[in-house]
């Protein structure tokens, strides 16, 4: 049995050795924060990691795909606002809502 970064067990799992590089003051301030929270620099670097994945929202593989094309976003927005504004969404089969 293997702890979590924050005291759950969990099962063993196979661990990878890993060597990093950090500028001198990114180390001590990382040295630092495992010894006030009581963790050691591995555990640290997991915690890190999986707040940093909690922290990031899922993208969105629709609009993921034109992150680079913002003009042919707004260009499918102003069609879909004009589609709409010819044919509300809130308007009753066979009606108007005038």
């Amino acid at each position: 049995m293997a702890l979590s970064w924050n005291g759950e067990k969990r099962e063993s799992v196979k661990e990878i050795k890993i060597e990093i590089e950090l500028e001198e003051p990114t180390y001590w301030l990382a040295k630092r924060m495992a010894n006030q929270s009581d963790r050691t620099f591995s555990e640290l670097i997991a915690y890190a990691i999986e707040k940093l994945a909690e922290a990031e929202p899922p993208k969105d593989r629709i609009l993921g795909m034109f992150a680079d094309d913002p003009e042919s976003v707004d260009e499918m927005l102003a069609e879909v606002m004009k589609d709409r504004a010819a044919h509300p969404l809130n308007q009753r089969f066979g009606k108007s809502i005038t």
